[in-house]
């Protein structure tokens, strides 16, 4: 039996060798940082809800013992019990919107991608401290919510990033709809990224950030100047260009 060879040069070879190696790191720290986020979700869930239902429990397992004595009306007790019941039940109600909302933000399924960045701002300003000035003249949505999400998810890594290491007292986020393309940009007046930091393969958020951006038909570019502030610079098709590629073809 013959054997083919491979018909690619040496160079070539070595050089997909080279990259398809670059690629296995980049996939497994992307990999243990999903894990990490699914960890911190299922940490807060136990921490939190699980805590406010065990007490849950043990304040209504005293009511039924305190039900069974009998039937005179209930003392101070019972009714401060059955406060204490209503607190636990409100403070259950704002964990499980609070874990569901970083989950998944309703109002960018309700309210459309512009609004959402508006409540992430707002509350990025009001959680941080730091002046978070929004500028838009968005009017239509992006294609699917697929795109809306990835843009969405890239302009909370960037808020994060300039929470963890730019040291800035003001972020300005622009916007914007040209022509086909949707533009959003994040400048901060913090120290400014580094190369170093640009390149690192330990930046495990700007990592993702470019991840999201391909998966979107995007792009995206980061840059810093010492002192200056860093500006994360994201371009994605307002829609999807296979999407229209086959809109295309059935309407010909």
């Amino acid at each position: 039996m013959t054997r083919v060879r491979s018909r690619r040069p040496p160079r070539t070879r070595r050089a997909v060798g080279s990259a398809r190696g670059s690629l296995h790191p980049l996939s497994l720290r992307l990999e243990l940082a999903r894990e990490a986020e699914r960890a911190r979700v299922a940490r807060e869930l136990h921490d939190e809800l699980g805590q406010v239902l065990t007490s849950l429990k043990l304040e209504f397992m005293w009511l039924v013992d305190e039900i069974k004595k009998g039937p005179p009306p209930p003392g101070v007790q019972t009714v401060n019990k059955l406060q204490s019941l209503i607190g636990l039940i409100e403070v259950s109600i704002q964990s499980v919107r609070r874990i569901s909302t970083d989950l998944r933000p309703a109002v960018l399924d309700h309210l459309g991608l512009a609004e959402a960045i508006r409540w992430e701002a707002t509350k990025f300003e009001a959680r941080t401290g730091i002046r978070c000035r929004l500028e838009t003249n968005l009017e239509s949505d992006l294609s699917d919510r697929t795109r809306s999400i990835a843009v969405f998810r890239i302009l909370q890594e960037a808020l994060t990033n300039v929470v963890r290491h730019a040291h800035a007292g003001a972020v300005r986020i622009d916007l914007r709809e040209q022509g086909k393309m949707l533009k959003l940009v994040v400048k901060d007046n913090g120290r400014g990224i580094t190369r170093a930091e640009m390149s690192s393969m330990e930046s495990i958020g700007l990592l993702g950030m470019q991840e999201r951006a391909k998966l979107v038909e995007g792009r995206i570019s980061i840059t810093g100047s010492p002192g200056r502030g860093t500006t994360v610079t994201l371009e994605v098709p307002m829609v999807s260009r296979q999407g229209a590629g086959r809109r295309a073809r059935s309407h010909a």
